[in-house]
């Protein structure tokens, strides 16, 4: 199994030095793990990588592959490794290949087909709103998430499951981002600590 890691805006000392680190512990660990500059055109990754464009909100510039017949241990290290990466303010994001969808931050059994960072801001109204189509990471069951509230404020969550429809999840997000746009809100990529957020009022 392969899972691929993202990365927009990082320094090359950055990446060089985790990239030593990752190497080390991934031989340990007896995964594989391969560095590579993006070298695609953006409109090839537009159309292959959607989600992960959406989700960084730029293009990415590096990527990493995690290799392992062990999906388990995979799933664990490569995800720990993303989190890792953004407890340290990296614009990174974590892909499944196979299942076309990336890892969610807050929720690692999640997976997000499609995704919208959203913000509003005029007079004293400074607003965020997180969009996700997600998939359990396990089964094709699917779900519309959506984060809101003010920025830097407590994030608010909802959530409507559509079960396996997933052309149903697919118009009701498209729906919930079309409405948000209408009303003013423009695509922005957002910190991590707003992504990582967990103390949900609902």
């Amino acid at each position: 199994m392969r899972l691929e890691l993202y990365t927009a805006g990082v320094s090359q000392a950055s990446l060089l030095n985790w990239g030593s680190r990752l190497s080390a512990d991934a031989l340990a660990a007896g995964l594989e793990v391969v560095h590579s500059p993006i070298r695609e055109a953006p409109e090839v990754l537009r159309g292959k990588l959607r989600v992960v464009l959406d989700e960084l909100c730029s293009i990415p510039e590096q990527r990493v592959e995690f290799h392992s017949a062990d999906v388990e241990q995979l799933g664990t290290f490569a995800y720990t490794n993303y989190r890792s990466r953004m407890d340290q303010d990296w614009n990174v994001s974590l892909y499944f290949p196979s299942k076309e969808a990336i890892f969610l931050p807050f929720d690692e059994k999640l997976l997000s087909r499609r995704v919208a960072h959203l913000y509003y801001r005029e007079g004293t109204s400074d607003k965020v709103y997180h969009l996700y189509l997600t998939q359990s990471l396990t089964d094709n069951l699917y779900s519309v998430i959506s984060r809101y509230g003010r920025r830097d404020g407590g994030i608010q969550q909802t959530e409507k499951v559509f079960d396996s429809n997933l052309e149903a999840a697919k118009k009701e997000w498209s729906k919930l981002r079309r409405d948000k746009l209408q009303k003013g809100y423009q695509v922005g990529y957002p910190t991590p600590p707003q992504q990582l957020k967990l103390a949900l009022s609902f």
